[in-house]
């Protein structure tokens, strides 16, 4: 059997031996208890202190072996493994099905999943982009480590764990010819011409894979020419320069053939809607894609509805295309109608903060992300308020700096200046980036990220050739690293917890101030790292509020509020809140704190005297 790319990648740069990844048949995922489908009460209790913060991570003893295009059967297996690895704290379930009637797994992390749905939770999710296979592997390996090393946090906090959010595109990258494309199994007519899918992407050269061909001295109906070969990097094409007189020489498609004819080519592709195109937030309407109105993808409606079933929810993170990690967005950005784009600037800082944690942790200094209109990060950041970070996992590595001359056959010092005076005036790639992707796969990986431009006989156009990126190279590690990128991942998901907002009233004070009149005072304080919710869930009914409510009638409350609902309450604040009231001899009086109308602490009173303190520690 041929050696993978990523396998011929590692081979080249670690030198490492790898146990093969064990692919096992199964049939479907485990439908074990489900979740509780809506969560009560938000714990106040004190978190534990997160795991302090490293550089590149070292390997776990992880038992989850990583597999790169792990097929639906195959996760399956992994998912029952490790629930059986793990059996006193972790459930697996599914949210619901994907378009192609596969299931969409969830595992629950909990020190007692029967009463998961009564603590604060975090949502990690994976597996929405077809390419990434290294997202799901990772998050598997992180829900391990979870379940293995951090009994104390899942006894404070729960984690949910999405490991595939898009079972259709994951399991058409596991097969080939492979393609970087993320639709799900929707039978769609991406061109709108009444038939759907007759014009698929076809592996004209028999690689295995669907990449590109560009062609030349081509007339209509095919499109005209617009790109020309970079002369710093012919592999890369960039857009000509009038000013120079350079004019088009390539026009580029999606490997494949015009088959009916319309002068486009491989445009209708198997699958249908981007799940990660077709959340609400700057859904982008006019991409074919993106579906025809949002949620209209059942994986997106899935994971939307979880998420709305879930209120205790307080954090999530996402591995996939998106990042808010490496650059975190600055919250200067707003939509036409004045929403952030991602963040609310007031918003920046606490996020920040724990974004450094994930840098940390992971060594991941640089991220290649995709725009997010349309995905679930910028939904729940800009709609739903609830903290998400997003991340990429990995970024290109730096390619090792060239051997320098022996001392033998070192030039002479006039040589070595006349070649650095060239090196200084050559041209540089218009794409910087991606031709160092190039210097990485060609110095690293033996070139193996990038299918070299080839001349083939194509039956409709001339001076066809086919080449470009290895889809899945740039997106995914080397396997060997995925699981100290797990175990990151699990770090940083304590790192999340420990930070997690803890609303809490202090006892209140009892003072009389006349017959029967007493003064009750209290204070509500956020002494969590993370906001209750951050400005963009604050509006009326977009998220659960914290409600103080005073049990007295409204009569006898000569000053304050019966019931103050407070929609957001920032990291570190403190609010205080006193009222007047008259209260009878014997009557008992209570200051209540409601988390979506359930009861998370109450105080009671009777003649001034405390008769119960609940929820509080």
């Amino acid at each position: 059997m041929e050696p993978t790319m990523i396998q011929v990648c590692l081979t080249l740069t670690l030198a490492l031996s790898q146990t093969p990844p064990v692919v096992t048949d199964a049939t479907a995922v485990p439908n074990a208890s489900a979740v509780p489908a809506a969560p009560e009460v938000a714990d106040v209790s004190a978190g534990t202190a997160a795991p302090a913060a490293t550089a590149v991570p070292a390997a776990t003893a992880a038992t989850t072996t990583p597999a790169e295009r792990r097929n639906t059967a195959s996760l399956t297996a992994a998912i029952d493994s490790l629930r059986a690895r793990c059996p006193a704290n972790m459930v697996a379930s599914s949210i619901g099905n994907s378009a192609g009637r596969r299931a969409i797994p969830l595992l629950t992390l909990s020190a007692d999943p029967s009463t998961a749905g009564d603590r604060p939770a975090i949502l990690m999710l994976a597996g929405m982009d077809g390419p990434r296979w290294s997202g799901t592997e990772a998050a598997l390996i992180a829900a391990e480590a979870i379940a293995r090393d951090h009994a104390d946090m899942l006894r404070a906090v729960t984690v949910y764990v999405i490991p595939r959010g898009n079972p259709d595109a994951a399991e058409g990258f596991s097969t080939d010819p492979r393609r970087d494309y993320s639709g799900d199994g929707i039978v769609h007519d991406n061109d709108r011409d009444g038939t759907r899918e007759e014009d698929r992407p076809r592996d004209l050269n028999g690689d295995g894979l669907i990449t590109q061909i560009r062609a030349s001295a081509n007339s209509t109906p095919w499109t005209a020419p617009t790109l020309i070969a970079d002369a710093a990097e012919l592999r890369l094409l960039r857009a000509p320069d009038a000013k120079l007189g350079e004019v088009p020489v390539y026009a580029v498609w999606t490997e494949g053939i015009d088959t009916d004819g319309d002068g486009r080519i491989a445009e209708d592709w198997l699958g249908g809607i981007d799940p990660e195109r077709n959340f609400p937030h700057r859904w982008p309407e006019f991409e074919d894609e993106a579906g025809s109105y949002p949620l209209i993808a059942p994986e997106s409606k899935a994971i939307a509805d979880f998420v709305m079933s879930h209120p205790t929810l307080f954090a999530a993170f996402v591995l996939g295309r998106h990042d808010t990690v490496i650059n975190v967005p600055d919250g200067k950005a707003r939509t036409a109608g004045g929403v952030p784009v991602m963040l609310d600037e007031a918003d920046v800082a606490t996020f920040a903060e724990l974004a450094k944690s994930w840098r940390e942790l992971s060594g991941q200094k640089r991220a290649d992300a995709r725009d997010s209109g349309g995905s679930f990060v910028a939904w729940m950041n800009a709609q739903r308020g609830v903290p998400t970070f997003a991340s990429t996992l990995w970024g290109r590595p730096d390619a090792p700096a060239p051997e320098a001359p022996k001392p033998a056959d070192a030039p002479n010092v006039d040589k070595a200046a006349d070649k650095k005076a060239d090196k200084k005036d050559a041209p540089k790639p218009a794409d910087a980036e991606a031709a160092a992707w190039l210097e990485y796969s060609d110095r690293v990986c033996n070139g193996a990220g990038f299918v070299p431009w080839t001349r083939i006989d194509h039956p409709q156009l001339r001076n066809v050739e086919v080449g470009g990126w290895v889809p899945g190279f740039r997106e995914n590690p080397p396997i060997a690293q995925v699981p100290a990128l797990g175990d990151a991942c699990a770090k940083f998901i304590a790192a999340i917890a420990d930070a997690r907002p803890k609303i809490t009233i202090a006892e209140p004070t009892v003072l009389a101030v006349g017959p029967s009149l007493w003064r009750i005072e209290t204070r509500l304080t956020n002494t969590g790292r993370l906001p209750s919710v951050m400005r963009g869930g604050r509006a009326d009914l977009v998220t659960p509020a914290h409600v103080i409510r005073l049990s007295a009638p409204m009569d006898r409350i000569q000053a304050g509020n019966r019931n103050d609902v407070i929609r957001g309450i920032d990291a570190g604040s403190a609010r205080v809140y006193s009222w007047l009231v008259n209260v009878p001899p014997g009557e008992e009086v209570a200051v209540e704190l409601l988390y979506n109308g359930k009861s998370a602490q109450r105080w009671a009173f009777r003649d001034g005297e405390k008769i119960t303190a609940e929820g509080s520690k």
